[in-house]
């Protein structure tokens, strides 16, 4: 079963604020969230790893374009 990471958690790890994690949950590309229980949602840590490597790629590949 795949570790879910909370919002706080999860903005530390990626190393941004909050605000800036809910802003990036409305992006098309973003991993969904997961309801845990009517108040609470996490990420699934497998997706997060996932959308960091896109992401990383991406970067690369845009800095040896120019």
């Amino acid at each position: 079963m795949d570790k879910l990471i909370r919002p706080k958690k999860l903005a530390k790890k990626l190393g941004i604020g909050l605000s800036t994690l809910y802003e990036r949950m409305k992006e098309p590309d973003f991993p969904s969230k997961v309801r845990i229980s009517s108040q609470a949602v996490g990420f699934k840590e497998s997706e997060i790893m996932a959308w960091i490597e896109s992401n990383t790629e991406d970067q690369r590949r845009r800095k040896s374009t120019t």
